[in-house]
């Protein structure tokens, strides 16, 4: 069971039609996805939150999204 690895943020930009766009991807290694013990689905949404200094990811309950 995988605990603990080391990963980084990603920002990745894009312009288009004169605008630049940003996007920030969290880079998860393959160790701690393919881990049995993994806890997010592979496929389908997450919810992601702040609580207090820390960065929460969740599996979104199935039926209606909340914006």
């Amino acid at each position: 069971m995988v605990k603990k690895a080391s990963t980084r943020l990603y920002v990745l930009n894009k312009r288009l039609s004169g605008k630049t766009y940003s996007a920030t991807m969290l880079y998860l290694p393959s160790k701690v996805v393919n881990d049995s013990a993994f806890p997010l689905r592979k496929k389908g949404r997450l919810i992601v939150k702040i609580v207090g200094d820390k960065l929460v990811v969740e599996n979104e309950k199935t039926g209606r999204r909340k914006h």
